[in-house]
């Protein structure tokens, strides 16, 4: 028997694993079970908090690591707590925050669930843009309302501080930002994957992580601690998010609907999310064909 190459699977979600309408094809499922077989271990990595997880996590029956906020959170699927956190210093949030509430935006805090009990504090009198109405109200994720960051009893567990609106608004205080707290902080200015299907217009996002968090250096920090040779890891993604994961995973592999920076870093591409990407890949990593 050919021994086996990989000892890990990351997975990421949106524009990956689920398919434009936002469920997961019975082959995938049937993919992911098999590479459990083989005896792969299988971590979804995604830009989604735990709870807005779930329901993706539910239909391929994942009860192991999830690591979750873009990087900024490892958890235990099944029990719901954190194993590991990258949090954002409160000085910088109240700048970010200052910044977007006085242009007008209503700020979404991103705290560690585990320790808060709570995903999401909404800042400001601003209003919410149609496509976090949507979010929210369709993954059922509690939000919390305060109108000043004084308000907010947990300062020291916020992962991610974020606004949602088009690109015109987001833009120029995108770059801004990068200019006054850019070296203390990762800075992400991306479509949305909802504004097909929230607005039908183009919906931004502006996320803000403490220095150096991503997908893959929360992989790695996994890897170091339990002894795994990161060349034994392969990961699957699309988006901003998972570039750095893709361009240094043992084998890294782009969706074939994949921004140009995850196509230019990969060292496989497997078919269109809505195509069983994930499926094509699992399969040819387990005949090692990759």
């Amino acid at each position: 028997m050919q021994r086996r190459r990989y000892d890990l699977l990351v997975i990421d979600l949106d524009g990956t694993l689920l398919r434009r309408d936002g469920t997961v094809s019975r082959e995938n499922c049937r993919a992911i079970d098999q590479a459990r077989q083989a005896g792969m271990q299988v971590i979804i990595a995604t830009g989604r908090a735990l709870s807005e997880s779930r329901p993706a996590l539910s239909a391929i029956q994942h009860k192991g690591l999830v690591v979750a906020a873009g990087g900024s959170l490892l958890c235990d699927a099944a029990s719901g707590c954190t194993l590991d956190r990258r949090v954002l210093a409160p000085d910088v949030v109240m700048e970010v925050a200052g910044s977007l509430i006085d242009a007008g935006h209503k700020v979404l805090i991103l705290k560690d669930a585990h320790a808060t009990g709570y995903d999401y504090l909404a800042v400001g009198d601003g209003e919410f843009d149609p496509a976090s109405t949507w979010w929210f109200n369709s993954l059922g994720v509690e939000v919390r309302h305060i109108e000043s960051l004084r308000e907010d009893s947990h300062p020291s567990d916020t992962v991610r501080t974020a606004a949602v609106a088009c690109d015109a608004k987001l833009g120029p205080i995108a770059t801004r930002l990068k200019e006054t707290v850019g070296d203390r902080c990762c800075l992400h200015h991306w479509p949305a994957v909802t504004e097909s299907l929230a607005t039908g217009s183009s919906t931004h996002l502006l996320e803000v992580f403490t220095s150096n968090v991503n997908k893959w250096t929360m992989i790695q920090s996994l890897c170091e601690d339990r002894a795994i040779d990161p060349r034994r890891v392969a990961a699957i993604g699309d988006g901003l998010n998972d570039v750095e994961l893709v361009q240094n995973a043992g084998l890294g592999i782009a969706m074939g609907n994949s921004i140009p920076m995850v196509l230019e870093g990969a060292k496989q591409v497997t078919d269109d999310q809505d195509r069983d990407g994930v499926a094509m890949a699992i399969a040819r990593i387990l005949t090692a064909e990759w």
